[in-house]
């Protein structure tokens, strides 16, 4: 008996050790590149949302898991079991990715996590399997670094699924009463803005991190033609479902922007104004001022993220027919637009016909799908620490609210007064702006400290 004890101590021993020397070798650029490495499309998220788990249960965080489903694999990691019920500060990502044209030029294939000199590859890096793990090791920082008893919050990371496809298996049950009471947020940190360069006019090198604090609503709207035609290609017709629809297209293209300036716009454009100085800026300052209007449209123009923060886009995205031959005549013919709208102003159907002008009857209009409605948050204490946590990275720069033009999870959880804000803690270039959604995504070695740094400081500020 003493000898079968003596060995399940050894063992015991043995286990414990090897744990604490992997969690000691635990290295964030090897994790993101093994977690690159999992497919995870929308739709098939349970396999990289297990291997996350499995990593939070090694680091001896809190697991809940939500739902458990292939398509809907939900869960956090939390420093305090959420049975305490403690208010908690909310770190949320998403497990899924967009899928991939394997046909493109891929510089390394999308699911490799290749490490190419100081720089990580793969579908995911930067939206948003990187921030994940940055996250998490932020959280083991605090971890290690605090009592856990002694806490009156309690530090979260929630992983999700289904960003990439509206938020409805992932944001929208969390945000139902069973489960967000069991989280407890007081605040909200996801997606959204970042730290660019080469922003504002005239000072190229100042480093402006932008928090988003407000959403564009998406909609996705269909627009249908339905005309009875002759079916043969080879018999002359002046009305057609394509001729119908292309009008209607050539109507929503020439629709007029209108610049409408709220108070979350106006808040923006006075910091950029400040920094930028000069006439241009002192205008930015003072943008919703009548005798600046006849200026607006030229300033906006010249600048394609000022237009995000003051115009409604209208953006046709597919044109379809049923299947047929190259002589048929094709009796309905369809387009879609992914519309992004400012806080506020939703448009229905029948106010987007009368908004792009559409009367004919014979078009039809339809909402396919659409965003939670919710208003931006305030700038409050919390908006306060985030920009207090960048600051502490990355001193010289400077913190902007922005109205973020895409739609994420945020929304969610704005949609029920819940303080939500959007960043990527660390600098971006244009090109790996644009490699989001794109081939070869990529996020740098350093960016990846960065944004360990800042969550850091971040959940070291609601511990204090």
């Amino acid at each position: 008996m003493i000898k079968a004890l003596s060995n399940k101590i050894y063992f015991l021993l043995i286990t414990c050790c090897f744990s604490l020397s992997s969690n000691a070798q635990l290295n964030p650029v090897t994790v993101i590149s093994d977690y690159l490495k999992i497919n995870s499309v929308s739709g098939h998220e349970k396999k990289a949302g297990k291997f996350m788990k499995k990593l939070c249960d090694e680091l001896g965080f809190h697991t809940t898991v939500f739902s458990d489903s292939d398509s809907s694999y939900n869960f956090c990691a939390s420093l305090v079991p959420l049975k305490k019920k403690l208010p908690s500060v909310l770190l949320i990502n998403h497990i899924d990715v967009v899928p991939v044209d394997e046909k493109g030029n891929w510089k390394h294939p999308a699911f490799s996590g290749a490490i190419d000199n100081d720089t990580l590859y793969g579908r995911g890096a930067i939206d948003m399997k990187g921030l994940a793990v940055m996250q998490i090791f932020a959280l083991k920082n605090i971890k290690e670094s605090i009592q856990i008893d002694s806490l009156r919050k309690n530090l979260v990371i929630l992983f999700l699924s289904g960003e990439e496809t509206g938020g409805i298996n992932g944001a929208k049950k969390i945000i139902q009463p069973e489960i967000i009471e069991q989280l407890n947020p007081m605040v909200v940190f996801g997606e959204g803005g970042g730290g660019l360069k080469n922003v504002i006019d005239g000072k190229e090198n100042e480093l402006c991190f932008f928090v988003s604090n407000a959403e564009k609503k998406s909609i996705w709207i269909k627009l249908e033609a339905t005309v009875k035609s002759s079916g043969h290609g080879s018999v002359p017709s002046s009305k057609t479902a394509n001729k119908l629809l292309l009008k209607a297209i050539q109507k929503i293209e020439e629709t007029e922007e209108r610049i409408l300036v709220d108070r979350n716009a106006k808040r923006t454009l006075k910091a950029i104004g400040k920094i930028m100085g000069g006439y241009k800026g002192f205008i930015l300052k003072h943008f919703n001022w009548w005798i600046f209007k006849p200026l607006r449209k030229k300033i906006i123009h010249s600048n394609e993220a000022l237009q995000t923060l003051v115009t409604n886009s209208y953006q046709l995205t597919q044109i379809q027919n049923p299947q047929g031959s190259i002589n048929q005549v094709s009796q309905t013919a369809s387009a879609y637009y992914d519309c992004r709208l400012l806080p506020n102003r939703s448009e229905r159907p029948l106010l987007m016909k009368l908004l792009f002008r559409i009367v004919d009857p014979r078009i039809k209009i339809t909402v396919v799908d659409e965003s939670p409605e919710a208003d931006p948050s305030k700038l409050d204490i919390h908006y306060e620490i985030m920009k207090t946590s960048l600051l502490t990275v990355f001193p010289s720069a400077h913190v902007i609210p922005l109205l973020f033009p895409a739609t994420t999870d945020n929304s969610y959880f704005r949609s029920i007064d819940i303080p939500s804000f959007g960043v990527l803690p660390f600098e971006l270039n244009r090109e790996m702006v644009e490699s989001v959604h794109a081939n070869n995504e990529k996020i740098p070695t350093k960016a990846i400290d960065d944004g360990i740094r800042v969550y850091t400081e971040l959940l070291r500020n609601y511990t204090k």
